[in-house]
């Protein structure tokens, strides 16, 4: 059986800065996809690799590309970490899009964090883009906060699904 479909909301921009960036993280996620294709399937993991260029061409088509895949997709991944650009323009339309538009459950998993309690999404703050922020303000989209672990990635993603109809209770539930 086909693992469910996950889009990748990423940093565009800061994703070709290998050292400041979620480099490392992507490539980590590339890697547990190759290994355990059974239980990972990232419908955009090819995509990180586009050209840094930014003419609107370039957007418009990159978007549109965005938007076939987001389709496909069951649920949205969002890494949060110090390093994210979380006024990143590209980053936060993706989550809006994937929520607003497919109506995708979303799981915020926190990079290089082993567990999470009821206090981490205040504390880990800062780490999170503009839009989960204003969704959680809102309470305005379900949202799976899990710390980014494959065991507790492959249960979240195995989980929330657009397609079942199975979301998060809230914006601020800790999976």
């Amino acid at each position: 059986m086909k693992p469910r479909a996950t889009y990748i909301a990423f940093d565009a921009d800061a994703v070709q800065d290998t050292v400041n960036s979620n480099w490392h993280t992507f490539r980590q996620l590339e890697e547990w996809q190759k290994n355990h294709p059974n239980r990972f399937n990232f419908v955009n993991m090819h995509e990180i690799h586009f050209s840094s260029e930014h003419d609107d061409l370039l957007e418009t088509t990159t978007k549109s590309r965005f938007l076939k895949l987001m389709a496909e997709a069951d649920n949205l991944l969002v890494v949060a970490s110090p390093v994210l650009n979380t006024e990143s323009h590209i980053l936060n339309w993706q989550i809006s899009r994937c929520v607003n538009r497919f109506h995708l459950p979303v799981i915020i998993a926190y990079a290089g964090l082993e567990e999470l309690d009821e206090g981490s999404i205040e504390k880990f703050w800062t780490w999170l883009p503009n839009k989960p922020r204003k969704y959680i303000g809102l309470d305005s989209a379900r949202m799976a906060h899990i710390p980014l672990t494959r065991d507790k990635l492959e249960r979240a993603l195995g989980t929330f699904s657009v397609s079942e109809q199975f979301y998060p209770w809230n914006s601020t539930t800790i999976f």
